[in-house]
């Protein structure tokens, strides 16, 4: 082959590969995709072209933004050839949809091979009727009315007991009554055992007389017991043993009572284990140990008159020639006549009547002053 020959070869094939390019492109551009050239991916290929090859490819239907702007929704926006995409086509515009058109959607994307025939709808429709019989809105109703019967339950029979927080002095001497301790079924109440001076006095052991009427929780150390009422009306009693107390501490457990005693501090006469500074002067009239067992609570001695103390958070009455006093301070004059102090660290005193006071506070001395006598 010349020279010529070869050179015209070579342009006549390079015009042919032109042509083909250009008719490729052509068919892109006019929308025209063959039906033998396999759906190309996402990436490489617009919504449009997409969407064309599924018409030319024998797919019905078209998206739901190309179908008009209008809340229209038929079956026309699922593509079916031989089955059923279902909802999980993308192209579905689903946000302007209502709930039963949802369902119609998902209803319609099933196979519809074999269709269902006059008994098995009837079938269906019966289990349906036995399995749901009511109404969308008699079920709503129904949980209404469920709904009321709990609440209603949850209400007690009787008002719930008023809860306090009391405190009680133990005589052990022969012959007193043992005081009660009031429980309630649903509540929990700590008994709190501490000597003259405050301190707690560890509890060494206890028997209770109706074991299936309360549950009581102990450490095995503390002096702290937690009881709980599991009958609604019951009573019986408990006898606590005290670190080296030989005297056993007896107390009446009632329930079903108007008033719950949340907790209960108990105070024994004597010095337990715990004490670190032994007090001076302790033995007090038996008449003051239940006036000031009543200001560690906070109670006013009957009969008296209430002061008002400048200088600390305190409270103090005035009942004859003696002023009972509340406070956390410690009083170092004039000299107390009577003490008592709660686990919480809450002491009352009964000193004698006078407009000042000497206390501690944080280790150093300060003035309390006393006006409305």
């Amino acid at each position: 082959m010349t020279y010529m020959a070869k050179w015209l070869y070579k342009l006549a094939s390079l015009l042919l590969l032109t042509i083909g390019i250009v008719s490729i492109s052509f068919a892109q551009q006019s929308n025209v995709v063959p039906a033998t050239v396999p759906a190309p991916s996402s990436s490489t290929m617009s919504t449009d072209q997409f969407q064309n090859w599924l018409q030319s490819n024998g797919y019905a239907g078209k998206s739901a933004s190309s179908a008009g702007s209008g809340p229209q929704v038929s079956n026309d926006n699922i593509f079916t050839q031989g089955q059923n995409v279902g909802a999980n086509n993308s192209f579905a515009d689903t946000s302007a949809m209502t709930f039963e058109q949802n369902q119609q959607v998902m209803v319609d994307s099933a196979p519809a091979n074999p269709a269902p025939n006059a008994d098995s709808i009837a079938a269906f429709n019966s289990m349906l009727k036995q399995q749901m019989p009511l109404a969308p809105q008699q079920v709503v109703q129904l949980r209404q009315q469920i709904d009321v019967a709990q609440r209603a339950a949850a209400i007690p029979a009787n008002i719930p007991p008023k809860p306090v927080s009391s405190t009680l002095m133990i005589n052990l001497a022969p012959g007193t009554t043992p005081p009660a301790v009031r429980l309630a079924s649903g509540y929990v109440s700590s008994l709190v055992f501490v000597d003259s001076t405050g301190a707690p006095w560890p509890i060494a052991a206890f028997d209770v007389g109706n074991p299936r009427a309360v549950n009581i929780q102990w450490d095995g150390k503390s002096n702290i017991l937690i009881i709980q009422a599991v009958s609604p009306y019951s009573d019986g009693d408990i006898v606590v043993r005290l670190v080296g107390l030989p005297t056993p501490v007896t107390l009446e457990l009632v329930s079903g009572q108007r008033v719950v005693d949340y907790r209960v501090d108990i105070h024994v006469s004597g010095i337990g284990p715990n004490t670190k500074d032994l007090p001076v002067g302790i033995a007090l009239p038996s008449g003051a140990n239940q006036l000031l067992l009543g200001v560690l609570d906070g109670v006013a001695p009957a009969g008296s008159r209430e002061l008002t103390v400048i200088g600390a958070d305190c409270q103090a009455w005035l009942l004859g020639e003696k002023i009972y006093l509340r406070t956390r301070l410690t009083v170092l004059s004039p000299g107390w006549v009577g003490k008592m102090v709660s686990p919480d660290g809450m002491q009352a005193y009964e000193i004698p009547k006078t407009s000042s006071v000497l206390i501690s506070r944080f280790g150093e001395p300060a003035e309390l002053k006393i006006e409305g006598f």
